[in-house]
């Protein structure tokens, strides 16, 4: 029978998850008493269906897939970090919809609304609503749950990747560059590196759009052939991972893709690429391109210019940046200038009250980094709980002791949702003080 100290431990775990999946990140204090007392209160004499956690664990390896199934569900139902790594072995299951169920649980770990998964009766699996890892990857790091990586989880979502189903590695790839974070383990590397050579061409984009997220700098020249793709997506792909790892290597053959088609999204793609990755021989061709009729042209010009950090990169864009009608365009050039070192942080700052501005202001406020913390911290204070909800997570990613001590300045927000954030973003921020 369960002890008495059983429903405050459900109580505590259950005020962790108010914050979140990322609750359990922000509490150790209180998870870790009370992981011990699950433990503890499970060894001391639960009837049969209160399994033991480390029972659930030893029956992760069970020949029978209902014992696994059940298992993997009742570790994903404890809610504790500990449970990430055993879980992570089924990522490689011999039955699909275990590994589908066994992605989406720890999945569920590491974004800030864990997806709902699969329902089962008899021995029929029924899908409610399945967490598509590629959404998630879509969505970006700022829905993403400061937590440690165990080295199982990247062992097993590198078996998934390799998976003879389509679907299991197209999930495990996005959910790799949901989950893992930068550098990733060579052997892992090595995997994604390899499927972009799979027969199917909708995995090898994802394949190149994980490599570019994920940083992989050894996959250059594999992303570089696969520019050469037959298939125009995965050719995008290429190209924009290209700009993501920064590789200088890949300039000239940008230069050529953009020569070769002029105009349309192909062009577009490899001078986005060329801006990403910001060299600066390329100066002279974004400083042309800020002429250009085709506004995406001209912001991906002023972003490139940005990414040099050259100061004398930006003379160009100090005499457009008031008559540019463009509101993206504009804001990249606030970027820019900023980068530059002009004052013009505030100017990118201002639009986290545009729903669709915002995106970019705030990948271009990660960029720019801790400088831009002091114009910044006083959106926390913000009148929109949305803008405040935004400026916690870019300083969450920003990081630093600056970033620590603007978020931890502001107090108990009103708004659940903006208070969350600020608890994810100070963990988040304290793991790179």
């Amino acid at each position: 029978m369960r002890r008495a100290g059983a429903p405050l431990t459900g109580a505590i775990v259950a005020l962790c998850g108010w914050l979140g999946a990322g609750g359990l990140a922000v509490c150790p204090w209180l998870v870790a008493p009370a992981y011990a007392a699950f433990r503890a209160d499970a060894n001391g004499g639960g009837t049969a269906q209160e399994k033991t956690f480390d029972q659930h664990v030893l029956n992760l390896r069970s020949s029978d897939p209902d014992v696994r199934l059940g298992a993997l569900r009742a570790l994903a139902a404890s809610g504790f970090p500990e449970a990430i790594a055993p879980m992570s072995m089924l990522l490689a299951d011999p039955v699909d919809e275990i590994q589908i169920e066994a992605i989406d649980y720890v999945l569920g770990y590491y974004v800030v609304d864990p997806p709902r998964t699969t329902k089962r009766v008899g021995l029929v699996f029924e899908v409610r609503k399945r967490a598509d890892a590629r959404s998630l990857f879509e969505e970006g790091p700022f829905i993403v749950v400061p937590r440690p990586v165990p080295t199982e989880l990247a062992t097993g979502l590198a078996g998934a990747i390799q998976d003879a189903t389509p679907y299991i590695r197209i999930q495990a790839i996005y959910a790799a560059g949901v989950m893992l974070r930068p550098p990733i383990e060579p052997v892992t590397a090595a995997v994604l590196t390899g499927a972009l050579r799979d027969s199917v061409a909708e995995i090898r984009m994802a394949a190149a759009q994980v490599l570019g997220a994920l940083r992989v700098t050894s996959a250059g020249e594999a992303l570089i052939e696969a520019v050469n793709d037959e298939s125009a997506v995965v050719k995008n792909a290429a190209m924009r991972a290209l700009g993501d790892i920064r590789e200088p290597r890949a300039i000239q053959a940008l230069a050529e893709q953009l020569a070769f088609y002029k105009r349309g999204k192909l062009a577009e793609a490899s001078f986005d690429a060329l801006a990403r990755i910001g060299h600066p021989v390329s100066i002279p061709l974004f400083q042309e391109q800020l002429a250009n009729k085709n506004w995406v042209m001209r912001r991906f010009a002023a972003e490139g210019l940005a990414r040099t950090r050259a100061p004398e990169a930006v003379t160009a864009i100090e005499p457009r940046f008031e008559g540019e009608k463009k509101a993206q365009v504009q804001l990249a050039m606030a970027y820019a200038l900023a980068a530059a070192g002009r004052p013009t942080v505030i100017s990118v700052a201002a639009t986290l009250d545009d729903d669709a501005l915002a995106p970019q202001a705030m990948a271009y406020l990660v960029d720019l980094g801790r400088p831009a913390v002091p114009a910044l911290a006083p959106y926390l204070r913000a009148n929109q709980p949305s803008v405040r909800e935004r400026t916690a997570m870019v300083l969450g990613l920003i990081g630093g002791p600056e970033a620590v001590a603007a978020l931890e300045s502001v107090g108990q927000d009103p708004e659940v949702r903006v208070a969350r954030a600020v608890e994810r973003a100070i963990a988040r921020a304290m793991m790179t003080r």
